[in-house]
């Protein structure tokens, strides 16, 4: 007799959710992957953008902090280009910027907004108001971090022309310079056209970080800011006490 003909493939879910539970909870409620949230035709205009403004930045046309790149030492495995729409992040302080000193977000980039609230991907109520663009080279990455608490959740991540993985969890062992594995965690590839949403635990308790990529990829991170008022907190803010810092500093979720 013939053999049975094989099921066919179930198609993928057009949205992911995940689940790691350490000490007792899911440490990544509400991450959330959602496929092809843009066209290929949508895509093509945010690459050309993008590459656009790098080559500006290249020229001198952009200034820091707009544009940004590593250089030298610094820049091993963080060659990546960064460009910066709507609010200031400070990277060396891994938290909101002074106000005013980068513009506002160019229209591709509102447009996209516009089309991730208005699909009911992101929250009206978080509508971003901020954006940084990377542009990564083969061996680029980004090590183990959660994003400053003062930025509303939910974060997202829009994910272009190349597929990386995100790791994503409480602890991560580091195999080799800008390469990690999750101890307590997962590992999530990005498909090109996809957001990575990071709410509840997932934003706030998880980490999350890209270990060396092995093609160029382009990543869109929106952020809605603190209101204009906000100020850091007295732990973070250079010359606090030991005392001071000690009272307001939060433990950490986990080590990387």
């Amino acid at each position: 007799a013939a053999a049975a003909a094989e099921p066919p493939a179930r198609p993928r879910p057009r949205v992911e959710t995940f689940r790691c539970v350490a000490s007792g909870r899911n440490v990544l409620e509400g991450l959330a992957l959602h496929r092809d949230v843009v066209t290929p035709a949508e895509e093509a205009e945010l690459i050309a953008f993008v590459r656009g403004e790098c080559a500006r930045g290249r020229a001198g046309d952009l200034k820091k902090p707009t544009y940004l790149r590593a250089k030298g030492e610094r820049s091993r495995g963080n060659a990546r280009e960064s460009l910066m729409y709507g609010g200031f992040f400070d990277f060396n302080r891994a938290r909101p910027g002074k106000r005013g000193i980068v513009p506002p977000l160019p229209p591709p980039i509102t447009r996209l907004v516009d089309k991730l609230v208005g699909d009911g991907l992101l929250p009206e109520a978080a509508r971003p108001d901020s954006c940084i663009v990377n542009q990564y080279g083969a061996g680029d990455c980004i090590p183990p971090h959660t994003d400053h608490a003062s930025y509303a959740r939910p974060i997202s991540t829009l994910s272009l022309l190349g597929e990386e993985p995100m790791l994503l969890g409480t602890k991560f062992r580091n195999l080799r310079p800008c390469a990690w594995a999750p101890v307590v965690g997962v590992s999530v590839p990005l498909p090109r056209r996809s957001l990575l949403v990071l709410d509840g635990a997932s934003g706030d308790v998880a980490k999350h970080c890209v270990s060396a990529c092995s093609a160029p990829r382009i990543s869109v991170t929106l952020r809605k800011q603190p209101p204009p008022g906000w100020t850091p907190d007295v732990s973070e803010l250079a010359g606090a006490s030991s005392t001071e810092k000690s009272a307001k500093r939060k433990p950490l979720s986990g080590s990387a």
